[in-house]
């Protein structure tokens, strides 16, 4: 009997160890539950905690770097550490040459230095570290806090600019975003409207994923249920555009993958069951949300009369016109673009170079901004190809969502302008990245 328990035992704990967290897992959710509440606690408690906690994040990223470095899960010999590798010693020493020729700031260098590559190293050690059961986990932690945030944006939609929940700490009403007079456009637990939007774009995927059988996270359909509820009302409150077009995109997306490459009649009834549940909310929303669905329709009206939607969608993608006249070969420098150096010129949280991400990278980096732009559209279309193939041969479904997603996210979020943008964009590659070698249609039930 002792023979037999003794080779048992190594298997036990193999089973064991693959339904436990990672370490490189456990920093992964420590790093995003910092970037999702940080701004809670800088807008309701301190702003001087800005600081601390971005260092906070910042060494946690780094020393994940080193976990992945140093159990081999990063090799040197992958072509995309070699990749990764030659892209990071070609942005270190232009942006050396950046600093020498124009005379720039060496803070403002060492802080485009950390938006260009340090999650970006993160987001390639965890999609090379990361188990499945580390990426369940990450999904179901994102779409709880979506669901348990929705109360939390419903009663700032319904509050007054002046409110408590509305303001930073130490500001004033007159700052609030507003989508009219007196409804503003709700943060959740971010500081900025924009850190709200992009984690509703972040969390949608897993949230329509977890209705397909090979991606179930519970048992019962009561979360998926409120997960994809959440997305919708949390859109509606949020006031941004972006938000709620995005989220009617996924939605789309989300059936008609399901119908065409899910397999079996179960998973194509659960779109079918899907889409049936969106027209009845469709149906009753008027009933429910009448006040922002009033004040949305306010603010695409009043968009379209000041902008063309075609003229905003050119520019969130290629860049505001004119940014390609006069364009300097070497760029303004690494880092000027972002929002910390703007608050370290002006004083305030502002984007000194361009308000688009496209035009902040040309403008920041110049040639090497060009390269950027273009090496992301590279990535963008193998990860959409890769993702492609993976529905037609599985009808595993989430990598598509989350590639389409991360699409959108690196040729038009804030990535290397804004704090908390920088880093759920990169986790959100790193995410997509790592379901693409996950066998995650394989159900765990």
């Amino acid at each position: 009997m002792y023979r037999v328990h003794a080779a048992q035992q190594p298997v036990a704990d193999r089973q064991i160890g693959r339904d436990r967290l990672s370490r490189m897992g456990k920093l992964f959710i420590a790093i995003l539950l910092i970037a999702i509440f940080e701004g809670a606690i800088r807008k309701w408690v301190s702003s001087a905690s800005t600081i601390p906690l971005v260092l906070l994040r910042d060494a946690l990223a780094l020393y994940g770097i080193a976990i992945g470095l140093k159990k081999r899960r990063v090799s040197s010999s992958h072509i995309g550490m070699q990749l990764l590798l030659i892209w990071s010693g070609t942005v270190v020493c232009w942006g050396l040459l950046q600093l020498i020729v124009n005379q720039t700031s060496v803070l403002i260098y060492f802080l485009g230095l950390r938006f260009w590559l340090l999650y970006l190293w993160f987001a390639y050690a965890g999609a090379k570290s990361l188990s499945e059961t580390d990426f369940r986990f990450i999904s179901k932690v994102l779409i709880i806090i979506s669901i348990a945030m929705v109360p939390l944006v419903v009663v700032q939609h319904l509050l007054p600019p002046g409110a408590f929940l509305n303001r930073q700490v130490d500001g004033d009403e007159e700052t609030v975003f507003r989508i009219t007079a007196d409804i503003v456009r709700t943060t959740g637990t971010f500081s900025f409207t924009l850190g709200y939007t992009v984690f509703l774009a972040m969390v949608a995927p897993f949230a329509f994923a977890s209705f397909t059988p090979g991606m179930r996270l519970w048992r019962g359909k009561a979360l998926p249920i409120l997960g994809v509820t959440a997305m919708g009302v949390g859109s509606l409150v949020s006031g941004s555009r972006a938000a709620i077009i995005f989220f009617g995109l996924l939605f789309t997306i989300y059936i008609f993958t399901s119908l065409f490459f899910a397999r079996g009649r179960k998973n194509k009834r659960s779109a079918l069951r899907m889409a049936l549940i969106a027209l009845v909310a469709v149906s009753t929303l008027p009933f429910l949300f009448s006040r922002a669905i009033d004040a949305s329709q306010e603010r695409f009206e009043t968009a379209a009369e000041s902008e063309s939607f075609v003229a905003r969608i050119s520019s969130m993608f290629l860049g505001e016109p004119g940014v390609y006249k006069d364009l300097p070969l070497l760029g303004h420098g690494l880092g000027g673009g972002t929002n910390l150096a703007g608050f370290a010129v002006t004083g305030h949280r502002t984007f000194l170079l361009a308000e688009t991400e496209v035009a902040r990278t040309v403008l920041e980096g110049g040639l090497l901004g060009v390269a950027f732009v273009a090496l992301k559209l590279g990535v963008v279309l193998v990860g959409l190809r890769k993702s492609f193939t993976i529905a037609r041969g599985s009808g595993n479904i989430l990598p598509g969502m989350l590639w389409a997603t991360t699409a959108i996210a690196l040729l038009s979020w804030s990535i290397i302008g804004q704090l908390t943008v920088n880093v759920l964009g990169s986790l959100l590659l790193g995410l997509s990245v790592a379901s693409l070698r996950l066998p995650l249609h394989t159900s765990r039930e």
